[in-house]
């Protein structure tokens, strides 16, 4: 099922508002990540709301990895891009990962992680296990259904791969 050319399996950025999104931004753009810079927050389209025509969108947020909120709550006051889902790749392979990491804790330490490096690049690396940020979750359910540019980024470092450098690697 599609409404207006958003499939299950694409992938979603976001520009949002807030002095948190701004500041992820900002480091990014730090960090060298300057062509797709704009982006804050990513998330995966799950299925369609069955009577609004909006999406339910798989992400991780400080409540953890979720799928009960729709694409036009993630980015209030602000833009969303969605991009479709690497041709090569097989959506529900993407799908299902993602859907497997629901309930899993939000990566607060990965985020002063990524912080640090910003600072300190590569000198100190926090994190939790089994804890995600947006962009890394998104990156991983690519890695899982075989897309060979998330296994790149993941060589670097998965868990605190930037919004910036998974829509570098995404097609528009």
């Amino acid at each position: 099922m599609t409404h207006a050319g958003i499939y299950p399996g694409d992938i979603v950025f976001a520009h949002s508002t807030g002095s948190i999104a701004r500041a992820i931004r900002f480091g990014e753009a730090l960090r060298g990540d300057k062509n797709e810079s704009k982006w804050n927050h990513a998330a995966i389209i799950d299925r369609p709301h069955p009577t609004s025509g909006d999406w339910y969108v798989i992400q991780a947020e400080a409540r953890g990895v979720t799928n009960f909120r729709l694409l036009s709550e993630i980015a209030p006051g602000g833009k969303t891009q969605v991009r479709p889902c690497p041709p090569e790749l097989n959506p529900e392979d993407v799908l299902k990962f993602a859907r497997s990491q629901v309930g899993a804790k939000y990566g607060f330490l990965t985020i002063v992680s990524c912080i640090l490096d910003v600072i300190l690049p590569r000198s100190i690396c926090l994190r939790r296990s089994m804890t995600w940020i947006c962009s890394g979750l998104v990156t991983a359910a690519l890695m899982f259904a075989g897309w060979v540019p998330a296994q790149d980024l993941a060589a670097d470092d998965l868990y605190s791969t930037t919004p910036a450098q998974l829509a570098e690697e995404v097609a528009p």
